[in-house]
């Protein structure tokens, strides 16, 4: 029996479909992230809380525990601390047919308090982009002259972390500006077998490499008050390259996006809130070679009732950036409720989501329970 001991090609090849460059499909889809993510750089990270998120994103703008915005900072007038937890439930189809995929994550924490009367400082992290999935493909080798079937089994667990410092401070009455700067790191762990399922005469050959990912950017935003029952806000964040290396040498570098986008906040009554907003990612300059396109993406949603037991709606819709037959698009509805308790020293909130996603030949379909716990000693 013959025992293949380094397939260092094939290996090198596995740290590379990490960071985006693979273009062809897999033959099977064993993810826990979004088979739209796979072929490019990871799914990109709703920078959330969950009441945002519960309201379909469209509070992301203006709530200081969705770390979408710097501005709403200035809001902040005791120290505060928020946490968002997420379970999803996710079909996705396979050659062996629809398969249901279970994953959990902490996809934001928010600390933030005020240091002068009219200046809030705040940091802490978001999902980036997720890149947590497993996959199988096919080939045939030539081996002394034979063709010998070979399947190579891929596992990648990790992601790219946003981690931000920011600052908010109110410039006037009707005005907040906000800044903020962002650590793009983490890494993934990936594990790449290759067995040969037809053949006794080779042994499976198991490679294990961690790949390490850095990039760097920068945001501003504003907040305008424009009379007492709307409010507007707009952002605008650039970010770097993202690098990533295996064994201290870089394997991959992709251009990030430029992205902006607007809101606007409307207060008609005691008990009711409305929101809107539209954000636009520049995807694309990310390169040909992990199918990117430039996303646009909107949501719209409500908060009915008191402050301290609201009850949340909202719907959302757009692109995601990476696909071999266009940008898929995603729909989606949330809902949610609120509850104040310790006289308004802590929060907790719960929500429910459904996604759906598709391009013209694949369709993903998520259940998503959403909890956070915002706390204010």
């Amino acid at each position: 029996m013959t025992t293949v001991r380094r397939l260092s090609g094939w290996a090198v090849r596995a740290a590379v479909i990490a960071v985006g460059v693979m273009v062809q499909p897999p033959n099977r889809l064993t993810a826990q992230d979004s088979q739209f993510g796979i072929q490019g750089l990871g799914t990109p990270g709703k920078q959330e809380s969950v009441r945002s998120r519960s309201a379909g994103g469209a509070f992301a703008a203006f709530d200081a525990s969705s770390p979408l915005m710097d501005a709403n900072l200035a809001d902040i007038r005791r120290l505060s601390g928020s946490i968002t937890g997420a379970t999803s439930w996710r079909d996705v189809a396979a050659d062996s047919g629809q398969v249901t995929l279970r994953g959990t994550r902490f996809p934001a924490l928010v600390i933030a308090g005020p240091i002068l009367r009219r200046l809030s400082i705040g940091g802490g992290f978001s999902t980036y982009l997720d890149r947590s999935y497993g996959i199988t493909t096919r080939d045939t080798l030539i081996i002394r002259g034979d063709s010998v079937p070979v399947a190579d089994q891929i596992t990648n667990d990790g992601g790219v972390t946003d981690v931000r410092v920011a600052a908010g401070i109110r410039v006037g009455r009707a005005l907040a500006i906000g800044a903020g700067i962002h650590m793009l790191t983490g890494s993934s762990r990936i594990v790449a077998k290759r067995v040969f399922p037809d053949s006794g005469d080779y042994r499976p050959t198991t490679s294990r490499d961690e790949v390490a990912y850095e990039g760097f950017g920068a945001s501003v935003s504003a907040l305008l008050d424009v009379g007492r029952d709307l409010r507007l806000a707009g952002w605008y964040r650039n970010d770097s390259k993202l690098r990533a290396d295996l064994g201290g040498r870089t394997v991959a570098e992709n251009d990030l996006p430029v992205s902006y986008g607007g809101a606007l906040l409307w207060s008609p009554g005691n008990q009711v809130v409305f929101a809107g907003s539209t954000q636009w990612h520049t995807w694309s300059v990310a390169g040909a070679g992990v199918n990117a396109h430039d996303t646009f993406n909107w949501s719209l949603g409500a908060e009915i009732g008191s402050v301290g037991s609201p009850f949340r709606l909202g719907l959302r819709g757009g692109q995601m950036p990476f696909g071999a037959h266009g940008a898929p698009t995603e729909t989606g509805a949330s809902a949610g409720l609120g509850r104040q308790f310790a006289g308004g020293r802590g929060r907790i909130d719960i929500g429910i989501g459904r996604l759906v996603r598709k391009d013209d030949r694949l369709t993903e379909k998520v259940w998503t329970i959403l909890l956070g716990v915002s706390v204010r000693p």
